[in-house]
Order: structure tokens, then sequence, then C-alpha cells
């Protein structure tokens, strides 16, 4: 949009519009013969700044006001945008105090290029701002887990060791339950063929097999689930690794606490670089 605005001192030739991203007042200067144009952009937002260009470009200008059309002095702060669209008259005062004024009609003021402009700025600060907070944060997350990682790893050293005492003494256990079943199964053959007969071993087989029954029965009572190998063999390994453990003075809440922080800043980091792709995004469809 543009406004051509001519001095009566030099004649007023024309006042013309002409679509533009922005609004453009043109102005023909007392000493200047040329006119000179002024884009109203956030440099150029207010009476003041008006004035204060066109006396760069005509150092005879002495003043610049604008008058309402009641005659009321608009004050140096007043938008320029407010003013070409209420209307206005512009007097520029020159050296000889001499004043060269015109009226200007009150005109619409396209927003819609300049607000969009002024969204995308903003917009973008408000991504480099986040990108700056990003970037300090995981500098601090990453300083924080090379912290940790330096604590976690003799733990995890230590751990590691201990965990495979318990699994050779668990082995150990395993294979000792194999050899006990291997050699009840020898003695009661001998009883029962060599020793004795099958009329008095079979009540004595029965005790035997019942009392396997109890034995599981009790196991069932005592961790609240089934009897199963795997599952026996697993407790068993964790009963002697913490066993293990105490006698070796490993701490397994230090341990703990140190995987349960590593874990959150891991996934705070992965948070992070969800938001970096997401901002990536952003700029790509700006």
């Amino acid at each position: 949009m543009i406004f051509r605005l001519l001095s009566k001192s030099r004649g007023l030739l024309t006042r013309s519009l002409a679509s533009t991203t922005a609004p453009v007042i043109t102005i023909q200067l007392p000493k200047v013969e040329d006119s000179r144009s002024f884009v109203v952009t956030s440099n150029l937002r207010n009476l003041k700044d008006l004035q204060d260009a066109i006396v760069l470009e005509d150092p005879s200008v002495q003043s610049v006001n604008a008058l309402s059309s009641e005659g009321v002095l608009f004050s140096k702060s007043t938008p320029l945008t407010y003013l070409l669209e209420s209307g206005f008259t512009l007097e520029i005062l020159d050296e000889h105090l001499s004043k060269h004024s015109v009226g200007i009609e009150a005109t619409d003021v396209a927003y819609s290029d300049a607000h969009e402009v002024t969204d995308k700025i903003k917009n973008l600060a408000a991504s480099l701002e986040i990108v700056e907070n990003k970037i300090a944060i995981q500098e601090n997350l990453r300083s924080k887990l090379e912290k940790l990682e330096d604590q976690f790893t003799p733990l995890e050293q230590t751990r590691l060791k201990l965990q495979r005492r318990s699994a050779l003494r668990t082995n150990a256990v395993v294979w000792g339950g194999l050899f006990v079943m291997g050699g009840q199964f020898g003695f009661l053959a001998r009883l029962v063929w060599w020793d004795y007969s099958w009329d008095i071993m079979e009540p004595v087989t029965y005790f035997v097999t019942y009392g396997t029954a109890i034995v599981m029965y009790s196991y069932f009572v005592c961790v609240r689930s089934d009897y199963n190998f795997d599952t026996a063999r697993e407790r068993w390994n964790l009963r002697t690794f913490h066993k293990i453990s105490r006698r070796n003075g490993f701490d397994h809440e230090k341990y703990n606490s140190i995987v349960q922080q590593m874990k959150e800043i891991e996934a705070n980091m992965k948070q992070l670089e969800n938001v970096g792709a997401l901002l990536n995004v952003k700029k790509d469809t700006m």
C-alpha cells in the first residue's frame, strides 16, 4: 500500500494507492527535488521514527507533526498504522519555520502479510530459544550421565563377578540334586533286589514319594508359586547372589539408584531428541 503525499508549497499533484507487502509513504520534502518513500516497517513504526527518517533525508526539516481532523496534535509515539487508518494532517516545519502540510484521508491498512511475517519471526525466535535451551539441557544431562557412568562401571564389574560366582554355586547345587536323586534310586534298588524284597520296600517307597510331595507343597506354601525347576533355580541363584554380595560389601541400593538415574536421564535425552525432530519439521513447513 503506497501513500503519495506532496506538500502544498510544491503543489499537491497526486495521491495514489498500490498493493504491496507494507504501507509506503511517499513525501515531497521542502529542500529535496525528488520525492522520498518511507516504508512502514518494524524500524519505522511511529511518528517519531518518521520524523527521524525525514530529517535524515532533508536536514532542513525542523519537526514533523500529525494532527487529527479535530486539530488535536498526535504524540510522537503514535503508530503510523493508526494514523493511516484514522486519517490525519501531516505538517512539516522547515528551517524558515514555514509549514508544509497535507491532509491524509483514512485508509484501510492490510495487516495480513505483516502479521504473518511477525508470527514467523516470533516462532523462529521461540524455536531458537528452545534449541539453545535444548542444547544446554543436553550438555547438562550428558555431564550427569558421564559422572554416573564413572560410578556405575566399577559397581557393574563387581556385580558381574559376584553373579558368576553365584551361578557356579547354583550349578553345583543343581548337579548335587541330580547326584542325590541318583543315589536315592540306587539305594532303594539295592534294598528291593538285594537286601530285602519288594513286599517290604513297597510301603517305604510310598512314604518316600509322599515325603517328596510334602516338600513340593511346602515350597508352594513358602513362595506362593508352583514348583518349577527353572523358577526354583532362579530363586536359588538370586538368594545365593545376595548372600555373596552381603559378604563382599556390595551396595545394592546404590547400584539400583544409579541405574534408575541413568534410565531417567536417557529417557529425558530421548525426549529432547524428539523435540529437536519436531522443531526441524516446523522449520521445514515455515
